[in-house]
This record gives C-alpha cells, structure tokens and sequence, in this order.
C-alpha cells in the first residue's frame, strides 16, 4: 500500500509539471514573439495557481491514481487511461472557461494560449507518465510487491511481461503452486515457487505483499477465492491465456445475479468508419509529406544494389485473401535462392526460420536494407495498401499462409479485420517474442480495439521507431 502510494505521489508530481508546464511556455512564446496587442499580463496567470490543485482533483475522480486513491490497486490499463486522460484535461480546460466567463475576465486570457495548452496537455501528459515510471522502475521506487498464484504457463507469462513492465510497477516476490515438481524451482529468471495455494496468508505477511494475481484454472479460482478475499485487499484473475475483450465490458447486476455485457466493437459501424477515415487522412498525409524521402530512398536502393525499388511480399488479407504488401526492398535480388542453401546448410538457422519465420543477421540483406529494416523505413511504401483498402495504419500483424496454423481456431477472428502496418506485437517487443506472445497480442487487439487502443499503438510507434528497437 505505500509502494502504491508514493507511486500516485510521483505520478501527481508529473501532472503538475506537465500541466503548468505547457501554459508557462506558451505565455513566455507570446509574451517575447506576438504583437503587442498579443502580449498577456504574467500577473494575472499566477493568480489562477489554484486551478493545479483543481485538475489533480479532476484526476483523482476520473480515477487516474491507481483507481481509488484512498485505497489503491492496479493503474488502469494504458489505453484507458488515455482516454481518462483526455476526458480529465477537456474537463479542466471546461471549468477553467467557464470559471473565466462567469468572472467577465475571458477577454483576458490568450485563446490561443488556452487552446494551445489543452492540446499540448494531453499529447504530452501521457508522456511524462511514461519517463515517472521509467525513473521509478530503473531507481526501484514504488514498486509494488505481488504474488502470482499459478506456475503454469499463463503464470509465467505474466511474469516475465511483468519483469519487463514499467507501467504497473508490480515486482513480483514469487510463486504459489500446488505442483511437488515445481516446489524450491524458479519457473522464470530468479522468480521461485514459495510455496502452496494454501499458505498465502503466511507468504504474503513474510514479503509484504497485499496484492494476489491468480493465472489458476477458473474451477480452482472459485475453490481459494474467498481465503484470498479475506486478507489481500486486491486479488487480480487471469484464468488462462485466452483474450477476453476486458475493454469493453460492463458489470451488470441483474436481480440477485452478477453479471456482465461485453459490447462487439468489430460490429459497430461507427467506431469503424472513424478508424478508416482517419486512416485514410494518415496515409493521405504520409505520401504528400514523405514523397521526398520515397524518392531518396528509391534512388539508394537503385543505386547499391541490382534489383526493383520495391518488394511484393504475400500476406494474407480480410477474409484469407491473398495481398502484396508494398516495401522496400531490403535483401538482395537473389534471396529465395540464398534462402534455401542456408536452410539446408545450417541447422540453427532453419530453426530460427521455423519458430519465426526470421533469421537473426540475416546474410540475404543488403547494408542499405539492414538500415532501412532498423528504422522501419521500408514499411512506408505500405501506405499505398491503406490507401487500396487492403491494409489498415494500426491493425494485426500480416501473416503468411504457413503461420495460420499458430492461431488455431482463433484464425477465423484474425481473417476478419485488416492488416496493420503497425500493432500492438510491432510495439511490444517485436522479434524478441516468441509465437504464442504474437498470437496472443493480435488476438487482444481485435477483441479490445478502440480509437484509444490504436493511439496508444501510435504513441508507441514513434518511441519505438525513434529508439530503433525490436527491428530485424
């Protein structure tokens, strides 16, 4: 509870900064460049301190601070809290006219200040959450102790992503499995089995922990959940490693009988023209802005190597469609051939080729391409299939046909949405996750996707590709 606590402390600490921040800035922009008619009263700004205490309080009841902050848990989800976010900065900026306008004195404040500030506010905001947590994550402040019931397989998915994570600051002290095979073992890293199902009480008061994730079947969650209940104040379920479209569910409660209603976003029509609309903008915007940069690259590419401007690789579309997804062209012109002699030629490489359909170091690029595939710049051709509605901006990886057989089932799911350029796997580690974490990914973009999901993938984008990370 206080890891939790100094964490909503450091968190508050961000959204002040950021919040006066950007106001402050822009004042001093038109105070030292505008017209004279422009220039604002620096006086008059500082009076309005107030206004901070109120857009923490505005926070603290769109539940931005780990839920309740009187009694916290888990930090919403990153897509929801974009959202919130959103929603909490609109609202500040609302009061704050209102506020002006009631007191006759809106004819004192810069409009474009405002209007300026609000935007900056919420672009940012996200922003200097993600380095607060990054700081406490690197300096192990605030981290959050927890015990994870299960040692399966969703266990340690959960914790090997939690071992990654900045987010949701959980450290994870350990363990609790019924299994004699996995007693005294460490199923992830140095994470080690604690002990029973049934000594969580004990476990949890010898590593100060008031927090319980269960990745246990649902049958045996119903067995310990009412001893769990009576002494950690949060229990989080995971039942198993299939996607349930948490996004959009709703608790219903319906005479006597707990329940809950999940709304199909792949069926609504309006949040799906939305995305292709702005998609549409987006790569409209793209190939106007970037048309220089595709003619450079083109010509580099004519130049250090023999062979097209472009490569036309087969994915599979909407529907088990067959589509040539547009790129540069990274590898030289003799690939598949060179492809089948190291397959045959060298074991780990027809491994590598096998579980990823990648190779490491990959002998068949060019030096031009090795670059171009770190930066992600050989993606940019793949605007023209959004523009020809095969492909989306933000969407589900494209596969090729042999891949179909790691979805199972869950295919069918896949085959009815678009193919993005970029996703939630592009963003999320990339080549350095394995099958079942790509699937897994796609899977829970589909059945979660929100306008707010697909910015988030966005802002991650752009880190991403600024970092230079996960590419091959």
């Amino acid at each position: 509870m206080r890891s939790a606590r100094l964490r909503i402390f450091i968190l508050m600490i961000a959204d002040v900064v950021c919040f006066t921040f950007f106001p402050l800035a822009l004042l001093w922009i038109a105070d030292n460049f505008m017209q004279e008619s422009m220039i604002i009263t620096w006086k008059y700004y500082w009076r309005m301190w107030p206004i901070i205490g109120a857009f923490v309080g505005c926070n603290i009841f769109i539940r931005l601070y780990h839920g309740d902050v009187a009694y916290p848990g888990a930090a919403l989800g990153a897509v929801e809290e974009l959202r919130r976010i959103f929603f909490s900065v609109s609202l500040i900026y609302i009061l704050l006219l209102a506020y002006l306008a009631f007191t006759h004195r809106v004819q004192e404040i810069s409009r474009l200040v405002l209007i300026f500030s609000w935007l900056f506010t919420f672009i940012w905001l996200p922003i200097f959450r993600w380095w607060a947590r990054s700081l406490m994550k690197r300096f192990c402040i605030g981290q959050i102790n927890v015990l994870i019931a299960g040692a399966g397989v969703t266990g340690k998915m959960v914790a090997q992503e939690l071992r990654r994570d900045k987010y949701f600051g959980f450290n994870v002290v350990g363990f609790l499995d019924d299994s004699p095979v996995l007693q005294d073992s460490c199923p992830v890293d140095d994470i080690p089995v604690l002990g029973n199902l049934r000594y969580a009480r004990k476990i949890a008061d010898k590593y100060n922990t008031s927090y319980m994730i269960c990745c246990i079947p649902i049958t045996l969650v119903s067995e310990v959940l009412e001893g769990y209940l009576k002494y950690f104040k949060h229990v989080m379920i995971i039942p198993d490693n299939r996607v349930f479209p948490i996004s959009w569910a709703y608790p219903i409660y319906l005479s006597g009988f707990s329940g809950m209603e999940i709304r199909n976003q792949l069926l609504l029509f309006m949040p799906r023209m939305a995305k292709g609309l702005l998609e549409l903008f987006i790569s409209l915007f793209a190939f106007i802005t970037l048309l220089p940069l595709f003619l450079v690259l083109a010509l580099l590419i004519k130049v250090t190597s023999r062979g097209p401007i472009f490569y036309r690789a087969r994915r599979l579309g909407v529907n088990h469609k067959t589509i040539k997804v547009l790129k540069f062209r990274t590898m030289y012109s003799d690939a598949d051939q060179r492809l089948e002699t190291l397959l045959a030629e060298d074991p780990e490489m027809e491994r590598q080729w096998r579980e990823k359909f990648k190779l490491e170091n990959d002998p068949r690029v060019t030096p031009l391409g090795r670059f171009l595939r770190k930066t992600s710049l050989d993606e940019l051709p793949q605007f023209w299939n959004v523009l020809t509605g095969e492909m989306a901006v933000i969407g589900p990886r494209p596969i090729v046909e042999a891949e179909v057989k790691y979805y199972d089932d869950r295919y069918a799911l896949l085959s009815r949405v678009k193919p993005g350029i970029t996703g939630l796997w592009q963003v999320s580690g990339r080549c350095e996750l394995d099958y079942p974490q790509r699937v897994n990914l796609d899977i829970s973009y589909i059945m979660n996707w929100s306008i707010w999901m697909d910015y988030y993938i966005f802002l991650k984008t752009v880190k991403e590709v600024i970092l230079c990370r996960g590419a091959r």
